[in-house]
Parts: C-alpha cells; structure tokens; sequence
C-alpha cells in the first residue's frame, strides 16, 4: 500500500509507514483549549443579550401597567377633601373681588362722568339711591329741552337743570326725556350670584356744619359742570337729594359710596370705598 494518511479502523492513522498517536480529547471538554476563550466571549454576550431584554420587557410592562380601582378610590376621596377645604376661602375670594369690581365700576363712572361733561359741554348728574338693600349709581346728562330736530342739546348748569325725570327712571322701561337722557347705570340689587354674595352699597357725604365727620344717607345727588365744578348733597328722597344740591354751594367735602360683603345682615371682611373729594377725581380705598 502506498504511503498515505490510511486509518487503521478509524482510530490510528499512519503517516509514511509509521504510528501516529491522535490526540486524545477528554469527555469532560468537547472543545479544544484553544477555543475556550472564544466560548467564555459569546457566553457572556448572550447573557448580556438577554438580560437587555428582560429589562426592556419590565420598562414595557410598567409603561403599561395601569391603576388599580383601590388606587383610583384613594385619589378621587383625597381629591374631595381638597376641595372642601378650598371650597370656603375661594368663595371668599370671589366675593370680594365682585366687590372690588363693583368698586371699580363706580369709580369709572364718575370719572367718566367727568370726562363726558368736559367734551359735550352738558352738566352730568351721578344719583345713588337705594334698591332693594343693595343700592344702585345712574348717570344722566343735562338736556336743554330743545324739540327735535334742532335738539334736545346738551345743558352746562347742574343748578338749572330740570332733573325731574331722573328720580323715576327705569332702565327696564325708558322713556325718552327731553330734559335729561340716561347714559349708563349699576343695580346691585340683580339676580345671579351677587344675591348669595349679598354685596351692598351704603353712601356717606360730610356734614355741611362739620366738613371733617362723614355721615350716611339713603341717597346721593352728585353733579359735574363741564369745567369741572362739582356740587353734591344728601337727601331722604332722590327728588331731595337733587334739590339740595342745586341750593348748595360748590362742593369742597368729601362722598363716599362704601361697598362691603355680608353675612347675616352684617359686613365682614374688606370694604371698598370710592372717595370723591371735591373736584378731584374718585379713587378707591380699603378699609
């Protein structure tokens, strides 16, 4: 037989005639040595693989997850006892700033008053009056009576003026006067939530025999001349109210409408007054 690589029943091959010993491969290592190493680097690798997965499937999973009805019981009760803690002092809130911006409102008509009086050269006429337990502020322009179409124009005089319309206006029903025309108003005595809020006005103007101590009224005529002079008095009656104020000497005191929250009948918290001194124009204050 030729010499070649002839295995000897599958066991002992034979190199060039001569015995070779095969290498001998233990039970307890499938591999060779040499290739250890590699195999302890994929090992790792695919652990490292796998446990990449498993912690994305948990993220996923908690993602996923949602409440459980315990849990959404807990925070829907602790959510109604917030609110009834809170429900108290945001009503307390609301109301007064409903009596801030009554305030402001005030306010702004008279200095509107003002304003108008100055750019159409008639007198304006601020009435505050009672209605209901609240009280109401109407504003009306003087009118010279002229028949249309050449009129009514507008008056400069708060003295002359023939106010004798104003005391019965109903902005619900107007009727037209050629003597005085209504220009804008406030009613705190409406409906809605100024009802439970129970916002009033109380109206206050010195006294002409002692210039520095307020006293309160039931109504308040107040009348601005295009040039800025203003004339006020106090009266039982709208109608003498505006008498008054027409027999008066230009105004150098002090009204005040006083707008005040109420509980039982009785003011709590912040009142928020509108002071007219004079010719100056109103401004708001606390107290």
């Amino acid at each position: 037989m030729p010499p070649s690589a002839k295995l000897d029943g599958g066991a002992r091959p034979l190199l060039n005639g001569r015995l070779v010993q095969a290498p001998t491969i233990h039970a307890h290592d499938s591999r060779p040595a040499s290739l250890t190493p590699l195999h302890h680097g994929v090992s790792a690798g695919v652990s490292a693989s796998r446990s990449g997965r498993l912690a994305a499937r948990l993220a996923r999973r908690r993602l996923e997850a949602g409440f459980t009805l315990i849990e959404l019981m807990v925070v829907v009760v602790l959510i109604a006892i917030l609110a009834m803690i809170a429900a108290p002092a945001m009503r307390i809130a609301r109301d007064d700033r409903m009596a801030f911006d009554y305030a402001r409102q005030i306010q702004q008509m008279t200095n509107r008053a003002r304003t108008r009086a100055a750019a159409r050269g008639g007198a304006h006429l601020i009435l505050l009056s009672p209605s209901g337990i609240r009280g109401r502020v109407f504003l009306f322009e003087s009118l010279d009576g002229t028949a249309a179409p050449l009129g009514p124009n507008p008056s400069s005089s708060c003295r002359t003026a023939n106010w004798v319309a104003a005391p019965g206006f109903d902005p619900a029903v107007p009727v037209p006067d050629p003597n005085s025309a209504f220009v804008e108003g406030l009613d705190l005595n409406s409906n809605g939530v100024n009802v439970d809020a129970d916002i009033r006005a109380a109206f206050l103007i010195t006294d002409p025999a002692s210039p520095l101590v307020l006293v309160p009224t039931t109504t308040l005529a107040i009348c601005i001349t295009p040039n800025g002079t203003v004339f006020a008095a106090e009266g039982a009656t709208m109608a003498a109210a505006i008498a008054n104020m027409q027999q008066r000497a230009p105004f150098t005191g002090i009204a005040e409408v006083r707008i005040t929250r109420n509980r039982g009948g009785g003011p709590v918290g912040l009142s928020r007054d509108v002071t007219l001194a004079g010719a100056a124009p109103a401004r708001i204050h606390s107290r």
